[in-house]
């Protein structure tokens, strides 16, 4: 079954509340509502509307585009596009290129030039 938009948000919001180590009444209480109410949206029994959920993603400090796992940026939603449309093998091709060009690098030393 494909993830929703409001499953995205749920898990977003999840993670933040884990980093963030607010409690599920502190954060009900800043948009309005309860803990009954934040626990009930956080197991899935029903979906938030798209005010609720920006009064929470402006308590994390994030637009409503980062819980909804959709790139505000055109470029990077152009990449997430095409790593989605590439097989298993090409991500994993990807993947190790991304964290080959990203590692760290010692001081001093040049990478070779390709041939």
């Amino acid at each position: 079954m494909a993830q929703t938009l409001d499953d995205s948000a749920r898990e977003q919001i999840k993670t933040w509340i884990r980093s963030t180590g607010i409690t599920q009444t502190a954060l009900a209480a800043h948009i309005g509502r309860n803990q009954a109410w934040m626990s009930r949206y956080l197991k899935g029994e029903f979906n938030a509307d798209l005010e609720t959920l920006q009064r929470i993603t402006r308590m994390f400090g994030h637009e409503l585009t980062a819980a909804l796992n959709v790139p505000a940026d055109p470029e990077e939603a152009t990449l997430v596009a095409l790593y989605r449309s590439l097989s298993a093998d090409g991500r994993r091709v990807l993947m190790a290129l991304l964290k080959d060009w990203t590692r760290p690098r010692r001081r001093g030393r040049s990478p070779k030039p390709f041939r």
